[in-house]
């Protein structure tokens, strides 16, 4: 399926052409670790798409604007206009949707998302859900790549001296995975053990109200549960937004993660920590639908400065296995 403008993000891949999310991501799935299957729309698509479009005289033009005096936010919201209203060049349009064909084509639910080269680009991260047809697909890239010109980038790019012709913007295409329905957190090593996080929904659960986790592997791995009190959780609400909704009785006593989860996601984060020889941090999904367990971002960790008392936790089991 690779091509010029769409590459499957299944092994090695260039971080210059995905992005470093996507990188990433990709490289864990080469280690056998399970992620959403999906392909990245290329920088090269998107230098494709400005010269085609004739981008960079616009880009260049509101710029000089903003230089001679104009509003930021204006000269930004005029480029990023240009973006979408233009037409994506036929070569890069077919090489997406047949990457989109290959993951199902049309009624098969996607995610598209910005995909930065660096993870300091500071760009917005538009992120387009639940969609569902080629057509929505393609749209959705081109207010991807769009993205790149918020009037913070800009703004950054200005006082940095970066040349704004020279910036690129891929595009992540993934399968979508309900965590809505089911549940979402983090994983991270610390020293001995794995600590994980866990909530029902979507998004980072904060650790006041989170299941805490802690797996120490070994011989016997033995798994320490603290739950949580999980008053509330995130769901979808529409196309690009979310709402938080009160949890049910079941969902406030019961645990989110069962043994065999838990030491799926230990594995997958020693496997993180020495393929990328630092500690890393994972942040992983539960599909409500199909309950397979994926991981949707890896990133360098930061060290805890914070520790959670034990008075806070509702209740504790310890199990040797």
């Amino acid at each position: 399926m690779n091509s010029e403008y769409a590459v499957r993000l299944d092994g090695h891949v260039d971080a210059a052409q995905v992005g470093v999310k996507a990188a990433r991501l990709a490289e864990l799935a080469g280690e056998g670790i399970r992620v959403p299957e999906g392909f990245a729309v290329t920088a090269d698509a998107y230098g494709e798409f400005v010269r085609e479009a004739r981008l960079g005289p616009v880009i260049a033009r509101s710029v000089r604007r903003f230089r001679a005096g104009r509003d930021l936010v204006v000269a930004a919201a005029e480029i990023r206009s240009a973006f979408r209203d233009a037409s994506l060049p036929e070569t890069v349009v077919d090489d997406i949707l047949k990457a989109y064909q290959a993951l199902g084509g049309d009624s098969t639910e996607v995610v598209v998302r910005c995909s930065p080269v660096t993870s300091a680009d500071a760009v917005r991260d538009d992120v387009f859900l639940h969609l569902t047809t080629g057509a929505d697909v393609i749209a959705a890239c081109r207010r991807c790549f769009a993205s790149l010109f918020g009037a913070v980038a800009v703004g950054n790019r200005e006082a940095e001296g970066i040349d704004h012709l020279r910036v690129v913007m891929p595009v992540t295409v993934q399968r979508m995975v309900r965590s809505d329905l089911g549940s979402s957190g983090t994983a991270r090593g610390e020293s001995t053990f794995v600590r994980v996080r866990a909530s029902w929904g979507l998004g980072q659960p904060s650790a006041a109200h989170a299941d805490l986790y802690s797996v120490h592997p070994g011989a016997r791995p033995m798994i320490v549960k603290h739950r949580g009190a999980k008053r509330t959780k995130t769901v979808y609400a529409g196309l690009r937004g979310t709402r938080t909704i009160p949890t049910t009785a079941a969902e406030r006593a019961g645990l989110v993660l069962t043994d065999d989860d838990l030491r799926e996601l230990a594995r997958w984060s020693v496997i993180a920590d020495k393929h990328f020889r630092r500690p890393t941090a994972l942040e992983w999904a539960k599909d409500g639908c199909s309950g397979e367990l994926v991981v949707v971002e890896v990133r360098p960790a930061v060290p805890a400065i914070v520790t959670i008392q034990a008075c806070r936790r509702t209740a504790l089991e310890v199990q040797y296995r």
